[in-house]
């Protein structure tokens, strides 16, 4: 009886810790297929995402590229507005005697169109200019044909007060033919209304026709004088018949006639 009782309690004990000892296996299968299954959910997010240095890297260079073009296309906006418009039609002194007319066309800060010159006296020319604009710095090529050569003017100055002031240099046939300074003056916002000057060709010579001899214009002897004489004038020779009748100055066949 006694050790009947005995295994009664260390059956229930037995129990107790088996049914424990299943209920913490079945927890930790039931924890570990918990975790498999987050890590299966979340292995693709991992697996797709960079590192985290090399993330860092593609996004900084990303952001530089989008500043630096970004800076670019500021600054040239605002040097394309900032350049003052130079599209006028200008009168140029210093450059000729007279005033050089010029006529510029902007797109941006490129500078281009035509200048003339057209003296009271003298030579006329035409020209054409290309120069760019910076700010108010302002830089211009002019070449004309002056004289049969070509002549290449560069001019540097300031855009200041609606007007353009500096220095310029001229050169032609591979030489320096002059130097100095130059002003420039708008005088018509309307470029259209510009017209070349008119060139005048040089004339060519015409030879003077040649003298002729004519035989019938250099006889100057009228036809009673060219006509022939079939009679003699036996006057013209009475100085020529010597003494006694003496016919040796009278020509041949006018002797019989005198005898007679």
């Amino acid at each position: 009886m006694i050790k009947r009782y005995m295994i009664l309690p260390l059956l229930l004990v037995l129990l107790l810790c088996t049914g424990q000892s299943l209920g913490q296996s079945a927890n930790n299968t039931s924890t570990t297929e918990n975790n498999t299954t987050a890590v299966e959910v979340s292995t693709p997010a991992a697996s797709v995402a960079a590192p985290t240095g090399e993330t860092a890297l593609v996004s900084d260079s990303a952001n530089s590229t989008a500043s630096t073009g970004n800076a670019t296309n500021a600054s040239a906006a605002s040097a394309s507005s900032s350049a003052p418009s130079l599209n006028y039609i200008w009168s140029v002194s210093g450059i000729e005697s007279g005033q050089i007319t010029m006529a510029l066309n902007q797109d941006g800060q490129d500078l281009f169109g035509q200048a003339k010159y057209e003296p009271d006296s003298g030579q006329a020319w035409n020209a054409e200019v290309v120069g760019t604009i910076s700010g108010d710095k302002v830089d211009l090529t002019l070449t004309s044909q002056k004289e049969n050569e070509m002549t290449t003017t560069k001019m540097s100055g300031t855009y200041a007060n609606e007007g353009i002031s500096g220095n310029y240099t001229q050169v032609s046939g591979g030489k320096m033919i002059g130097k100095g300074a130059f002003s420039a003056m708008w005088i018509n916002p309307d470029t259209s209304s510009y017209t070349p000057a008119t060139i005048e060709k040089p004339k060519a010579e015409t030879p003077a026709p040649a003298e002729t001899t004519n035989a019938s214009t250099s006889d100057t002897s009228t036809p009673e004088q060219t006509k022939k004489k079939y009679f003699t004038d036996i006057h013209e020779y009475v100085d020529k018949i010597g003494p006694g009748g003496d016919l040796s100055g009278v020509p041949p066949g006018m002797g019989g006639g005198l005898g007679a």
